[in-house]
């Protein structure tokens, strides 16, 4: 097979545009981890559904994988693809429709949660779910879970999808829902591209009010804000709930026999409730009854798209202090609640303050019965605590942080924990089988029948197990 056949037959076949160059192609080489580089033979940027099809079926053709890739936020090479036909999804954003009787929308699995949120305002709705980075597409976020501020009471994003377009390994445009091709709709969630390609979505949405004001609470103790949390949960008494720990570098002390920076650990937590000008707003002494923070250091109103957008700012700020295009190893847990202050007291009490290089450790607390998909694997408690390493460091110390971030992900599995796949995985055979647990079977099966050549997105999931 000449690369000039390749692309003839690419360019006959699709609407959309085809690039070999080197910039072209070197363009789409890493993702956010950048800790990989993988360097397709073609880039097709797709028109439609049909071009995708078209170009899956060229793959099985010329025995070619075939990747799906958007804002390539992932960070363990999920979204890049090794000689193979890379599918830039960006190029399919067009297709817009807004029911407002039914609070849904369509659209093309390219958009840019940003730009949805923009397309909204004229309706007054909004998603339920938003990711806290809205540069992200939906498609992407629909295959990894897309967890938000409001997913303690939402679940995640995927949970409000009620339609999907997908193209299958085979070539065939499938439309699924829960009642129709229901085990493709239920693996194309969270199947991280594994089963077919989403080209277009229905999103549930819902009213919103125009504002919001934001309390800002710091705690000084892990047990306090944990406790916290879950009554606030349990009481439903806010529309957002997120928070963090940040360290107080201190100096350093020897650990085995080396010094090391440390510090103590303060936990901001950030509660929001949306209101209307023209009604009361909310009441600070009714919204933080009850609650036995450290210190009340702030309270901010915006409207509630800025609140969306909160964080560019901080985005742009990381763009222009490095720590945007450093790499970024991160690691994402889901603990049971019962576990999660013991595990995260030793995580934190071994973490140097300047092992993070500039980035933070998240951590949000959730009920875990809000999600319904199965392959969102997270444990079966009533209430969970997701918890992230969110590193930005030079390549040249990825051989010291990833052992580390590696043992901090293992503790958390023998926990009860499970990862959330979009950071740093280095899972083997075994690893698959135990993370997807009970569904793996199923998947194995799923694979063979909507992607009998194993094209679609290779070289993450290992299969064979």
């Amino acid at each position: 097979m000449s690369e000039a056949t390749l692309i003839q037959e690419l360019e006959n076949a699709v609407r959309g545009t085809v690039a070999a160059d080197a910039e072209s192609l070197n363009a789409v080489s890493g993702d956010f981890g950048r800790m990989i580089t993988r360097v397709p033979r073609v880039v097709v940027r797709p028109s439609s559904a049909e071009d995708v099809a078209a170009a899956i079926r060229t793959g099985i053709r010329y025995n070619l994988s075939v990747t799906s890739r958007s804002a390539a936020h992932s960070q363990s090479g999920q979204a890049l693809n090794q000689g193979g036909i890379l599918l830039d999804m960006t190029s399919l954003q067009q297709y817009f429709e807004v029911d407002e009787q039914s609070k849904t929308c369509t659209v093309d699995a390219g958009m840019l949660w940003k730009d949805l949120v923009e397309k909204l305002k004229p309706y007054k709705l909004i998603p339920p779910v938003l990711t806290n980075n809205l540069n992200v597409a939906i498609g992407g976020t629909l295959s990894m879970a897309g967890i938000g501020v409001a997913s303690f009471r939402y679940g995640v994003q995927g949970d409000n999808c009620i339609g999907l377009q997908v193209v299958t390994g085979g070539g065939d445009i499938v439309e699924c829902s829960a009642t129709q091709n229901t085990e493709l709709f239920q693996h194309a969630l969270c199947g991280l591209g594994q089963f077919g390609v989403i080209t277009r979505a229905k999103l549930k949405l819902r009213s919103h009010k125009s504002h919001v004001r934001v309390f800002f609470l710091v705690y000084d103790n892990l047990k306090t804000i944990l406790r916290d949390q879950r009554a606030l949960i349990e009481e439903g008494r806010m529309d957002f709930i997120e928070s963090w720990c940040t360290p107080l570098p201190l100096g350093f002390k020897k650990v085995m026999g080396m010094k090391q920076t440390f510090g103590e650990w303060f936990f901001p937590l950030q509660l929001t409730f949306e209101y209307d000008p023209d009604g009361p707003p909310p009441d600070e002494k009714k919204c933080l009854q009850g609650l036995s923070f450290y210190r009340h250091s702030h309270t901010e109103d915006m409207e509630i798209y800025d609140f969306a957008a909160r964080l560019e700012s901080v985005f742009e700020i990381w763009k222009r202090m490095g720590y945007w295009a450093n790499a970024h190893p991160w690691m994402e847990t889901l603990l049971p609640w019962d576990v999660a202050e013991k595990y995260m007291n030793q995580i934190l009490q071994n973490l140097p303050p300047a092992a993070l290089g500039g980035g933070h450790v998240l951590f949000w607390p959730s009920s875990g019965r809000t999600s319904n998909l199965p392959l969102f694997k997270r444990p079966d408690s009533d209430f969970i605590v997701g918890f992230g390493i969110l590193p930005g460091v030079p390549k040249d110390l990825l051989e010291l942080a990833i052992p580390r971030l590696n043992m901090a992900s293992e503790l958390s599995e023998a926990l009860g924990g499970k990862r959330y796949l979009s950071g740093l995985i280095q899972f083997d055979k075994s690893k698959w089988k135990e993370h997807f647990d009970t569904s793996w079977s199923e998947m194995k099966r799923m694979k063979k029948k909507y992607d009998p050549n194993g094209i679609l997105n290779p070289g993450f999931i290992d299969f064979s197990a």
